[in-house]
């Protein structure tokens, strides 16, 4: 596959040839194509707060391949893993569940598991919404294919690494997950690059089916470089009594928009979605997470914290939807943030909508200037203002993480909290 540059991108002949160079299905190539022709009707996803400047879209090359066995993370201790490096992947199973786990990259999914993944891919994921979801499926040129055999229990992470390698990338990524009936597995997926503020687009969108009574913990690391605009969807469909725990962190990025939607279409289904986001300089963290409870007995959980420096901005929408034929729901949105300057900005909007008078649901939000106080009391212990201030903010933030119980996994996200905090 050769390299080159192109003048614009999103063109018929560009799409027409990731396709080919991909081996994929006529009917994929058609929706590349719908996706195209709508592009120009649509909006950036810009909102009161989060206004996206500084999208070149001209200069992206989304034929860009990478050196997945080169990537900023030891992966080869790990028995279930997939790297993907810019547009390139390679990926491991042990022996040991090589009868119970598909583990690859989409493009070759799309041919091995056709029916499979024609059945599920995009049918909750709607390209139609912004730019970058149109974009998204016209340039689509990564992702992983996940499925988990009925009644498997997985006792080590499956673990997704993705790595932005080059200047100028497009890196345009969809992930389909699909965990069988009574299957608990754990997902860790790492988002990071070797740039610094160079310029890059990443879109990631994943589709994740819960099969019925299964528990799924997903954990989301994302550390890009400070140049990188990223557009993020994850779409949970769990099925009756299926759980899925959600934990992730949000450290870099120049702009990342994300959205969280769970479908709660099943009796006894559940979510629980933590997010922390620690911005600074002008960083921008565009955070939702919609909860819409659609039949009896579901439950959801929403905790989002932010802390917010220099004059970085992180806005919080969280939005419970309870259906008045989702009775005996029961849902509680939570919202906090923490400046540590006067610049800084964070916004926490929730909402709740409920149609059903019969149902548990509630949501609190607080943004606040971090204690002088406590700073104060601190220093009497002996400790620095930075070091006060550093302690005050990871207590804010860590507890958020007591729940993920792989400890290498946990203290990763502390060392790079630690990082961001050394480089402010």
């Amino acid at each position: 596959m050769s390299e080159i540059v192109l003048p614009n991108c999103l063109s018929p002949e560009v799409i027409n040839k990731l396709s080919f160079q991909r081996g994929e299905p006529l009917w994929l190539s058609e929706k590349r194509n719908q996706a195209l022709e709508i592009f120009d009707s649509l909006n950036l996803p810009e909102s009161k707060y989060t206004k996206v400047k500084g999208f070149k879209l001209e200069v992206l090359d989304p034929f860009l391949q990478g050196n997945p066995e080169k990537v900023l993370f030891d992966i080869e201790k790990l028995g279930i893993f997939i790297v993907q490096a810019n547009t390139s992947s390679r990926y491991k199973v042990s022996q040991k569940y090589s009868d119970k786990v598909i583990l690859m990259p989409l493009s070759e999914a799309l041919n091995k598991h056709a029916d499979l993944v024609r059945e599920r891919i995009f049918t909750k994921f709607k390209y139609d919404q912004n730019k970058f979801t149109s974009l998204h499926l016209a340039l689509l040129n990564s992702g992983v294919f996940v499925y988990v055999s009925d009644g498997v229990e997985i006792d080590e992470p499956i673990y997704i690494v993705n790595e932005v390698q080059s200047e100028n990338a497009g890196i345009f990524s969809h992930n389909l997950i699909i965990i069988g009936e009574n299957s608990r597995v754990t997902i860790v997926e790492e988002n990071h690059c070797c740039l610094g503020d160079e310029y890059a687009v990443v879109t990631n969108i994943s589709e994740i089916f819960g099969g019925e009574g299964s528990n799924i913990n997903f954990v989301s690391i994302n550390n890009l470089g400070y140049g990188i605009y990223n557009y993020v969807e994850r779409i949970f469909i769990p099925e009756k009594d299926a759980k899925i725990n959600f934990v992730g962190n949000w450290l870099g990025g120049k702009i990342t928009i994300s959205k969280h939607l769970a479908l709660l279409d099943n009796p006894g289904a559940e979510l629980r979605d933590v997010q922390i986001a620690f911005a600074n300089n002008i960083q921008q963290f565009d955070l939702t997470s919609y909860a819409q409870h659609l039949s009896p007995y579901t439950k959801s959980n929403v905790v989002m914290r932010g802390v917010a420096k220099d004059k970085a901005r992180i806005v919080f929408y969280g939005l419970v939807d309870i259906e008045k034929d989702a009775r005996d729901s029961d849902s509680f949105l939570s919202e906090h943030g923490m400046l540590l300057n006067p610049g800084a900005r964070v916004n926490a909007i929730p909402s709740l909508q409920i149609k059903n008078a019969n149902v548990k649901a509630g949501h609190g939000a607080t943004v606040g200037q971090i204690d002088e106080e406590q700073i104060f009391y601190l220093m009497t212990r002996g400790l620095s203002e930075n070091e006060a201030r550093k302690t005050i903010t990871e207590g804010f933030l860590l507890p958020a993480f007591d729940e993920i119980r792989i400890d290498f996994i946990r203290e990763r996200i502390q060392e790079m909290l630690q990082q961001k905090w050394d480089m402010l």
